[in-house]
C-alpha cells in the first residue's frame, strides 16, 4: 500500500494563514487491476470542529479500499478556525484529488465525499456551498463530486442541533439568523451541484438530533436529487464503522445490527459509479 501525508498548503498557498496546516492522508493499494481506474473516497472525520476523530479516519478509508477505491482522509483545521476555512480546505483537497487522479490510476469523474457528524456537515457544505462567494474568492473553479455519504451528520444551525459545531463555526455563543442561513446545509441544496447522497443516522442519537438528517433528506427530495436514507432504531453517536477498535462498546447489540451500513453504501456506490 502506498501511504503519504500531503500538506495541502504546499500546493495551495492560500491555506497558509493563521497557523492552518490541513493535511490529506493518501492510502492507495498496489495495482491489482491497473487497467481499471478507481473511484476516490475522501473521508471527513467528525469531532465538532474542535477535534478530529481518529475513529472516523483511516479505518473508514480502509473499508472502501476493499472495493477498489483510492482513499484520502482530510485533517482539516479545527477551533479556533471558523467558517469558511474548513470548506476552503476541503475545496482544495477535492481539487488536488481530482486533478491528480490519473497519476494514481484514479477516475477523476468518480469522487465521493464521506463525512461523519461535524465532518458530515463539512461534506454536505461542499455539496451545497462549494460555489459560495467565500470559497470562490480563493478557489474560483471548484471541482464537482459525484456522490456523498453522510453518517449521523450535523446539517443545520436550526435548533435542535449540535451547539458546539456552530459555536466554533460562527465564533459566537449564540449565532444570529444570518449565521443560521449561511451555515445550514439544508437551506442550500442545489440540484446543479448537490450529488446523489446516502444518509444514515439513529433515531435516538442524543448528540446530533435525527432531525438534521430528515431536514436534509426532505430538501433532497424536493430538489429531486437521488438519495438513500436509513434511520436505525437506536444506537449511540459516533458508531463509525461499528467494528472492533473503532467504537468503545462493540458488544452493544446495535453494533452487530448496524455494521451492515458499510456494505450498503458499497452497493449504493457501485450503482452510482456503475462499477
Amino acid at each position: 500500500m502506498r501511504y503519504e501525508v500531503i500538506h495541502l498548503k504546499e500546493f495551495y498557498p492560500v491555506l497558509d494563514r493563521n497557523g492552518a496546516d490541513p493535511t490529506l492522508e493518501m492510502m492507495i493499494q498496489d495495482d491489482i487491476l491497473p487497467d481499471k481506474p478507481r473511484p476516490s473516497m475522501i473521508v471527513c472525520p467528525g469531532g465538532g470542529y474542535h477535534m478530529i476523530s481518529n475513529g472516523e479516519a483511516q479505518n473508514v478509508g480502509f473499508e472502501y479500499m476493499t472495493m477498489g477505491c483510492n482513499a484520502f482522509v482530510i485533517r482539516y483545521s479545527i477551533k479556533p478556525h471558523q467558517f469558511p476555512q474548513q470548506l476552503i480546505e476541503l475545496a482544495c483537497a477535492v481539487d488536488y484529488v481530482v486533478t491528480n487522479a490519473k497519476s494514481w490510476n484514479g477516475d477523476p469523474e468518480k469522487t465521493c465525499l464521506i463525512g461523519f457528524s461535524a465532518g458530515g456537515h463539512l461534506a454536505a457544505s461542499y455539496c451545497t456551498l462549494r460555489n459560495c462567494d467565500e470559497v470562490k474568492a480563493f478557489i474560483p473553479e471548484t471541482k464537482p463530486v459525484q456522490a456523498a455519504i453522510l453518517c449521523y451528520p450535523v446539517i443545520t444551525a436550526e435548533l435542535p442541533t449540535h451547539l458546539g459545531s456552530f459555536q466554533v463555526l460562527s465564533g459566537k455563543e449564540e449565532w444570529d439568523e444570518d449565521d443560521t442561513e449561511r451555515l445550514s446545509c439544508n437551506r442550500h441544496v442545489d440540484p446543479s451541484i448537490t450529488p446523489p447522497t446516502f444518509i444514515w443516522t439513529t433515531a435516538d442519537d442524543f448528540v446530533v438530533d435525527a432531525s438534521n438528517t430528515l431536514k436534509y433528506a426532505t430538501e433532497l427530495q424536493k430538489a429531486k436529487i437521488p438519495f438513500e436514507l436509513h434511520i436505525f432504531p437506536t444506537g449511540y453517536h459516533g458508531l463509525t464503522t461499528c467494528r472492533y477498535s473503532t467504537v468503545n462498546n462493540t458488544r452493544h447489540p446495535m453494533c452487530e445490527y448496524m455494521n451492515c451500513w458499510t456494505d450498503m453504501t458499497k452497493k449504493w456506490l457501485r450503482t452510482i459509479f456503475n462499477i
